[in-house]
């Protein structure tokens, strides 16, 4: 069996001009069919695209091929251009054509853009597949492009930016470094994928486990071995679970890999998650019912080694974790109640009948209120005081502070399991959160 190891690569960093065939540009190593097409049409005195638009034709200089299949930038600036009228023009006047990998400039952002770097890494995954020296030229992607199945067309696969192309290179060599021994088929929004996502939507109504399918997966493209065939009971799966296991399974052997991207730089790390228990969640600390007083916020925190996940409501209730640098996701109130359940066999209050209760019945929900906050916390004050305090509080801001707790409450004794199901889902890792690599 292959084994993932955490592949970090190094790139250099290359100044990028969108629009210009920059020397730098034209002898990237990892371009390196842009010097092969120049130095042929080079040597054929066949017409260049200037950046203004015009057509020029060089004179070739037997000196100026050696600094450039030498990439001596050094060389190459004291020998310069020529038009063959003798006009002097600089490797920045000529335009990076779409021949010599040209694309737009900046990534954008958006259903289309998203749909075109996905499908682009898709194209370059297959022509490393197809020939492991390929050079990536356009030409390679887009007879790559054909056997691949994604919803992009071959323009927005080829007109992607610099960075896009870069990052594509860099996953693409990663993961045949990885995967090499199988053949795969590339997926990104395919006829596969939609059945298999309609699969996971047909169970998640029933369990309601997840609000959306990138909670269940965040997988963008799937490599699907071309030996699969009925392997894995995928369409016959009747729970999440089952389908979670079916995929391990195919995962395990190589032959379904679900990858979630990200625009890679000078470092690229791949990593399986929810693989043979990856996940490592952070460790409790402590809970908190507000962080100056009880009766000044409606919220209520979890502290762990890291960062805090506070409860309250937005105004729907949920939890929102937070680190030391950055937001790790929010819980909507229906999965803290999938998390408590599993754990205590126990749900929140129902909020409207809550809500109904607080209006109509306020003395009672009070009453009930009180006796669950003075087992809960540490130096309670007394019944009048706690219904002083609590007199001029909205509806919104009692069910708020009601809920929190409740959940500490029930929670009790197994605060660190509870954290670990909230961090889980809310990083795409529940126990229900399928197997995939994770390139970035």
């Amino acid at each position: 069996m292959i084994r993932f190891r955490h592949f970090v690569e190094e790139v250099d960093t290359y100044q990028l001009v969108e629009s210009a065939l920059t020397f730098a540009q034209l002898t990237r190593d990892d371009r390196a069919y842009r010097a092969d097409l120049f130095l042929k049409k080079y040597k054929a005195n066949t017409p260049f695209e200037t950046v203004d638009g015009e057509m020029v034709t060089l004179k070739y200089n037997s000196e100026m091929e050696s600094a450039i299949s030498s990439s001596n930038s050094k060389l190459a600036r004291s020998i310069g251009l020529e038009t063959i009228d003798g006009t002097k023009i600089a490797f920045s006047k000529l335009s990076k054509t779409a021949e010599f990998g040209g694309g737009t400039a900046g990534s954008g952002g958006g259903t289309a853009n998203t749909r075109a770097t996905e499908s682009a890494q898709c194209a370059y995954l297959q022509a490393i597949w197809d020939d492991m020296n390929t050079k990536f030229s356009p030409e390679d992607i887009a007879q790559a492009f054909l056997k691949c199945k994604v919803d992009a067309t071959i323009d927005e696969v080829l007109l992607s930016d610099e960075d896009w192309i870069t990052s594509s290179i860099k996953v693409a060599r990663s993961l045949h470094k990885a995967l090499q021994k199988k053949t795969y088929v590339f997926h990104r929004g395919s006829a596969w994928v939609e059945a298999l996502e309609a699969k996971f939507k047909e169970l998640n109504r029933i369990e309601k486990a997840f609000s959306n399918v990138n909670k269940w997966t965040p997988a963008d493209i799937w490599l699907i071995s071309t030996d699969v065939q009925n392997k894995y009971d995928i369409d016959g799966a009747k729970s999440i679970q089952y389908l979670n296991n079916e995929l391990l399974k195919a995962f395990a052997e190589r032959d379904i890999v679900g990858v979630s991207l990200k625009k890679v730089g000078n470092r690229l790390r791949l990593t399986q998650v929810n693989y043979k228990a990856p996940f490592k969640a952070p460790r409790f600390k402590s809970v908190s019912y507000g962080k100056r007083d009880f009766f000044k916020s409606k919220d209520g925190f979890i502290f762990y080694d890291g960062g805090e996940i506070q409860f309250r409501t937005f105004p729907t209730f949920q939890a929102e974790i937070g680190g030391k640098k950055a937001k790790h996701g929010k819980v909507s109130q229906g999965n803290i109640d999938n998390i408590l359940f599993e754990l205590t066999g126990k749900k929140l209050h129902d909020r409207k009948l809550l809500e109904t209760e607080i209006k109509g019945s306020r003395d009672i929900f009070l009453n009930r209120f009180f006796s669950m906050y003075a087992s809960a916390v540490d130096r309670p004050v007394k019944k009048e005081n706690f219904v002083d305090e609590l007199s001029g509080k909205s509806v919104e801001w009692l069910v708020s502070k009601y809920y929190v707790v409740s959940i500490f409450t029930m929670i009790k004794g197994r605060e660190q399991k509870f954290m670990e199901g909230l961090y889980r889902y809310a990083k795409s890792q529940s126990k229900l959160s399928a197997v995939h690599l994770k390139a970035a």
